[in-house]
């Protein structure tokens, strides 16, 4: 019996020649474009820190006390 595999969707980060730059994907979606690897780490870089910013709030509402 030969069972014929699901497609493969693409994932992953992969450069573009037209236009240049860089595409991420997921499961054949592309998610976002980038001119250049370098904007592709900034805006990272960027969302990770914002990420980190608002799970230090909820941590420090969790343990703060009510005023009263």
């Amino acid at each position: 019996m030969n069972e014929s595999q699901p497609p493969v969707k693409k994932t992953g980060i992969f450069y573009t020649k037209a236009p240049p730059g860089v595409v991420v994907m997921w499961r054949d979606e592309v998610m976002q474009r980038y001119s250049s690897v370098d904007e592709l780490v900034e805006t990272h870089v960027k969302g990770m820190a914002a990420l980190e910013r608002e799970m230090e709030r909820i941590l420090e509402a969790q343990y703060r006390p009510d005023p009263d």
